[in-house]
């Protein structure tokens, strides 16, 4: 039988199989933040997206004019509530954040995917796969800043307008609540609030993480309405990154000396490279606050794109790979390679794309 390698190789050149145009991964940092205001990335223009990343009203209630101005500058449009973090199970969560990868720009970033794997504290190896829904001149290369309610507003503060919060925001102004307090919170922020104390983030105060970007989650782009171009969502928050994803009964690929039962299989390209770690040196035991300028922004800014890499690595091949296995009955998907188990149908490090097994026998 032939090998893997040739039958990638066939796929690539009769044009069945794409690779990824740029794979990110890198070391970086997290802090926290609410403030209730709208987010960079909601705004029209600052990426090749479906839609900006949906904002809410004062009622908490969705808007679709993605014109309306912040409610921290005077304006009407805020946060959603449901833009919050919450636990699959206590390794693996979903969540949101304002990024800032090296050798990107919000065009690179708005609505881009980030499997976080963290590196510190209690929560050492658990996994999060965030949505970056605002960014932020305050931020350094490589910091996830996660959209945690409690969390502190910074800078600028809506939530007092929206949630009639403390004039400074829950807690102190950078950091947010130092212990769980979030019975006292409005009732649709509550679950966001306990996620920092729950099983899966343990109380942990600004962990470091290795990222990679990854396609986005359905259960994400459901509540941003926001998709890159080119990228269909994939995933379900019904498994974790702790347990295999199943694979079709219908669909069994069985190979031996003298039988194989061919399949049509989806195969993503991902990246087996490592990118040079980004300096964690700002990860504290305490919360720092920033020198300037909140993750939000009131309006769009022109900006430019930095051709320096940094310490990110980006990077494609066409020999690391993941395969999920199904029949056209089923959405079922096997684990992604190389990456651990993760949620069905998740894969890591670019498009899908179709291949047609073809064997030869000796």
């Amino acid at each position: 039988m032939s090998s893997v390698r040739s039958l990638i190789l066939f796929a690539l050149s009769a044009g069945l199989a794409t690779v990824s145009a740029a794979d990110v991964s890198g070391d970086g940092t997290t802090t926290r933040y609410w403030d209730c205001c709208k987010g960079s990335c909601s705004w029209t223009g600052k990426a090749s997206v479906s839609n900006p990343v949906t904002t809410c009203d004062i009622d908490d209630s969705p808007l679709t004019d993605y014109t309306v101005a912040s409610g921290c500058d005077g304006g009407d449009a805020y946060m959603c509530s449901d833009q919050s973090p919450w636990a699959v199970n206590s390794t693996f969560a979903y969540g949101f954040a304002a990024v800032s990868i090296p050798g990107g720009s919000e065009s690179t970033w708005c609505c881009a995917c980030y499997e976080l794997t963290f590196t510190s504290a209690a929560i050492e190896g658990k996994k999060m796969i965030v949505q970056a829904t605002n960014t932020g001149s305050d931020l350094s290369e490589g910091q996830f800043d996660l959209a945690i309610p409690g969390g502190g507003v910074g800078i600028y503060n809506g939530c007092t307008d929206e949630w009639g919060a403390p004039s400074s925001g829950w807690g102190a102004q950078y950091g947010g609540i130092s212990s769980d307090t979030c019975s006292t919170f409005p009732t649709a922020l509550q679950p966001g609030c306990e996620f920092r104390f729950g099983d899966f983030f343990e109380g942990a105060d600004n962990p470091t993480v290795s990222y990679e970007q990854v396609t986005c989650p359905k259960v994400l782009t459901d509540k941003t309405g926001c998709i890159r171009d080119g990228e269909t969502p994939t995933g379900s928050d019904t498994s974790s990154s702790s347990s295999a994803a199943a694979v079709s009964s219908s669909s069994t690929v069985v190979a031996s000396s003298s039988t194989v039962a061919a399949s049509t299989s989806t195969v993503a390209a991902s990246s087996s490279s490592e990118a040079a770690p980004v300096s964690t040196s700002s990860a504290t035991s305490a919360y720092s606050a920033p020198a300037s300028s909140s993750s939000s922004e009131a309006a769009p800014v022109a900006e430019s794109t930095s051709s320096t890499l940094s310490s990110s690595s980006y990077v494609s091949s066409a020999y690391s790979f993941t395969g999920t296995y199904a029949s056209a009955s089923s959405s079922s998907a096997a684990a992604p390679v190389g990456t651990g188990a993760a949620p069905s149908g998740y894969s890591p490090g670019g498009d899908e794309c179709e291949v047609q097994y073809i064997y030869e026998y000796e």
